[in-house]
């Protein structure tokens, strides 16, 4: 999807400004004045703040995996990503939106996942979902690994070493994609 410059400022200005505040309490008009753009362009490319904070949630994900050459580079990207961004992070979070926050990133993510075992890989996270016989549902659950370990360290304040994070979740990650066969 071609990104205008127009939706990239106003994705720039939505970061910028959960830089300092939550979500919840942004207006159209604050991103808009952020922004240097009129209202009019806003719901030309956007039907509301939440389409823009879905858009721009999503270019983010994508940009961070399309940096990443495999599952554990990702994994790392990502966990850096969030380290340099947690005042962003702390105040989607922080919203009500939460719980739909980190459902657009599990779909985000799934999603990414599900397009990867589509393309011939030697990651081994992407060989267990190309041999998976439910790929989407263990895209799903490697998914919300990911994520839970994210949301278990910003409920830590962040206080856990950046290094333990991006281990924990790429053995995690590596764990529940392991090709062995669970029976009854």
């Amino acid at each position: 999807m071609r990104v205008t410059r127009t939706v990239r400022d106003f994705q720039n200005a939505l970061m910028a400004l959960l830089e300092n505040n939550s979500f919840d309490h942004l207006t159209v008009d604050q991103i808009c004045k952020e922004a240097l753009l009129h209202r009019s362009s806003f719901y030309r490319y956007f039907s509301d703040k939440y389409d823009l904070l879905e858009q721009t949630l999503k270019a983010q994900v994508v940009r961070i995996v399309d940096n990443g050459n495999s599952e554990d580079d990702i994994v790392k990207q990502v966990v850096l990503y969030i380290d340099q961004h947690r005042d962003v992070v702390r105040h989607l979070a922080a919203s009500d939106t939460h719980s739909s926050l980190y459902s657009e990133l599990l779909q985000i993510l799934t999603q990414i996942f599900l397009e990867r075992r589509e393309q011939e890989s030697k990651d081994p996270v992407i060989q267990a979902l190309q041999k998976s016989d439910n790929p989407e549902l263990l895209a799903y659950t490697l998914s919300g690994a990911i994520l839970g370990g994210f949301h278990w360290w910003q409920s830590k304040n962040y206080n856990v070493p950046v290094a333990e994070v991006i281990s924990f979740v790429r053995e995690t990650v590596h764990n529940l994609s392991d090709d062995k066969k669970v029976t009854d």
